[in-house]
């Protein structure tokens, strides 16, 4: 077969399989047998086997604090801010409501204790309208406590609709009739590093896929070795005891949030799936509370390492390209190595999308860069038998039918002649 009419079979061969994996894919398919299965891998991205086997330890984290306020009440929260403002933080964020008026001394306390902090940042929510989809109310704490702080919305999106789903993204900020609000983990930067923010704002991504760094230090169900250490966290008993140095404190960001009971005390309440989960397929378990996704928010900003995803039109661009090559190069050897078809193809098919799987974690470890390989590897993978289809049945089938107009037109064009 000469090279000009390999290379146009082999764009037939692709819109063939292209076509095939649009069709299956349109197939409604509403089996319990398959449920099990697609559970366990709908929320799994290759890159998180990046982060919660080879993503290197980082250094610990030398901006940001975290302080485990635990259950205290709101006079023991008081006498946390108390003891804090006497080291001189930088900035003051509680991922923690206080809503309704409770007991007039302890709420007494936290205002005051709040009208001492210098730059404080309390958690907002934002709610979203069932039938439009749009934010249209904004839930804050007490106005007894608001009137010291500035808000912050808490992000939605790493919050994510179920306890187990992945929190990978966040939001930088929203615009609530005509305002543009910051979430919570972008308000403590504005303070902190007000020109970083503008950079990170300037991005204009609605969405920001989190680059994690690491966890609190806790010994807890899903924490994998190297997602630990990298964040200072304090207990409210260190707090109140003064059982840390001054430098650890000091014009830093301070985080205040629950992280159980005691830090090491592994509890579900505030805590989610991230990418750093040792159990990267079917989890089980959440490894990270709240408070620490929104750490890692903000040291993604600090640093500004970001996570940049490849635009649509050259992720399909270059997946086109990628499957038409790999069809050339199977349509040449189904056609001059028949004998060893089955075996070459199999094995190509399964070394390719290794080889691109390990590309795309390359790329993202040394570039912070991602593409979707998902198109690729079907393809890749169904291109054997698709291919032996195609030139088994698919084109002879044409061609006998083609054979067979031809037959009918020169019968015709006889007749009339005659």
């Amino acid at each position: 077969m000469t090279f000009k009419r390999l290379f146009k079979e082999s764009f037939l061969v692709m819109a063939w399989i292209l076509g095939f994996i649009w069709g299956i894919s349109n197939i409604p398919i509403n089996a319990d047998v398959f449920s099990p299965i697609s559970d366990a891998f709908k929320d799994f991205e290759l890159t998180d086997m990046y982060f919660s086997h080879f993503k290197e330890n980082e250094v610990v984290e030398k901006d940001i604090v975290l302080i485990n306020i635990g259950t205290l009440d709101r006079g023991g929260v008081a006498e946390l801010i108390n003891v804090l403002n006497e080291f001189h933080p930088k900035a003051i964020g509680i991922d923690a409501f206080f809503r309704s008026p409770k007991e007039p001394e302890l709420d007494s306390a936290l205002a005051q204790a709040f009208s001492r902090t210098k730059n404080l940042v309390l958690v907002s929510e934002l709610i979203e309208n069932d039938s439009t989809g749009n934010v249209d109310t904004i839930k804050y704490s007490n106005d007894m406590f608001m009137r010291y702080a500035q808000p912050g919305f808490a992000d939605m999106i790493a919050k994510g609709n179920h306890s187990l789903n992945t929190a990978r993204d966040c939001i930088p900020k929203e615009v609530v009739n005509g305002d543009t609000l910051l979430s919570f983990p972008s308000k403590l930067v504005s303070i902190y590093a007000p020109e970083k923010l503008k950079r990170y704002i300037a991005r204009k991504n609605d969405v920001e896929p989190i680059n994690y760094e690491g966890n609190i230090n806790v010994n807890a169900e899903g924490s994998t070795e190297n997602s630990k250490t990298v964040f200072t966290a304090l207990d409210w008993y260190d707090v109140l005891e003064k059982k840390f140095t001054p430098e650890t404190i000091k014009d830093k960001i301070v985080i205040m949030g629950f992280m159980g009971e005691t830090i090491g005390q592994n509890n579900w309440q505030d805590k989610f799936c991230t990418p750093l989960n040792s159990q990267y397929v079917g989890r089980t378990a959440p490894d990270m509370y709240g408070v620490v996704v929104h750490a890692n928010i903000v040291s993604m900003i600090l640093k500004e390492k970001y996570i940049n995803d490849m635009p649509d039109w050259l992720n399909w661009t270059l997946t086109l390209c990628f499957i038409f090559l790999n069809i050339w190069i199977f349509n040449w050897l189904y056609l001059n190595t028949a004998e060893w078809w089955d075996g070459i193809s199999l094995l190509l098919s399964l070394v390719g999308v290794i080889i691109l799987s390990l590309s795309m974690v390359m790329i993202f470890h040394f570039y912070n860069y991602t593409f979707n390989i998902t198109m690729a590897s079907v393809a890749l993978l169904l291109s054997g038998n698709l291919i032996e289809l195609y030139w088994g049945i698919i084109k002879p089938l044409y061609m006998r039918t083609k054979e067979k107009v031809v037959s009918l037109e020169d019968q015709n064009y006889t007749g009339e002649s005659l």
